[in-house]
């Protein structure tokens, strides 16, 4: 029976990563040509992330928890780092955090399917860091949240990649505040190195939780050596993301 149930909810998980891709090709031919507003097309991809997670709930795949729903709806114009267990890490994030963007890889900017989307509304890493620096400063002085996942890559609840850099050259130059997020899941879902069909066999529960503040400002305004305050920050983030500070 257990294999009955992880065969079909491993053909509905595929069923849902065909749908992104040909509701990205609908809203970069359809929607995107009749509204020239970039604020209108960030709400637009919000929206879209919303439908997806509720057809991710009716068809029994996922849900999302969390005691910290306002708080995190209420996030403006911040740089807002995660652990990152899942690939659903930042389609949950974007469906609940307003106006925000994120670092896409490189690759799927020449995707077809999706190189319309990002090219447009997101930051595509893999460019010089004068570029991407500048890139992401100009849509933070535009108001948006920025989401970035300082490990750069997935990882299981067991392992704790090295913190990068980005976050708190980023922090620096924008001098906006840092929130700290946890993503929380049941199970393996989406993870790095498993099958995209491996989804368990039962509904996987996804659990937010606020975890920090960082006023950027305060702080550089009482050190303003570079170095030392990238490391801090830096430093900050990998103990707040990992929880070693308890």
């Amino acid at each position: 029976m257990n294999k009955i149930i992880r065969f079909y909810r491993g053909f509905l998980t595929l069923f849902a990563i065909a749908l992104i891709a040909v509701g990205a090709l609908f809203i970069t031919y359809f929607i995107f040509p009749f509204n020239k507003d970039i604020s209108e097309k960030y709400k637009t991809l919000k929206k879209s992330w919303e439908l997806y997670i509720v057809i991710l709930k009716k068809l029994g795949i996922m849900n999302v928890t969390s005691n910290d729903f306002d708080k995190i709806r209420n996030i403006k114009n911040s740089i807002i780092v995660s652990n990152h267990t899942s690939l659903l890490d930042i389609v949950i994030l974007m469906s609940i955090i307003p106006d925000s963007t994120c670092f896409v890889a490189e690759k799927l900017a020449r995707n077809p399917f999706f190189k319309g989307i990002i090219n447009t509304l997101f930051i595509v890493e893999g460019q010089p860091l004068e570029e991407w620096l500048f890139d992401a400063c100009n849509k933070i002085d535009n108001g948006l949240n920025i989401i970035i996942f300082p490990m750069g890559h997935r990882h299981t609840k067991e392992e704790f990649p090295r913190i990068r850099r980005g976050a708190s050259m980023l922090a620096y130059k924008s001098k906006r505040d840092i929130v700290v997020l946890n993503v929380d899941a049941t199970y393996g879902f989406l993870q790095r190195h498993k099958p995209a069909y491996d989804a368990g066999d039962d509904v996987v529960v996804f659990d937010l939780k606020y975890i920090d503040k960082f006023n950027t400002e305060n702080y550089l305004a009482q050190n303003t050596d570079e170095i030392s305050a990238k490391t801090y920050i830096t430093k900050y983030i990998s103990q707040k993301i990992y929880h070693l500070d308890k």
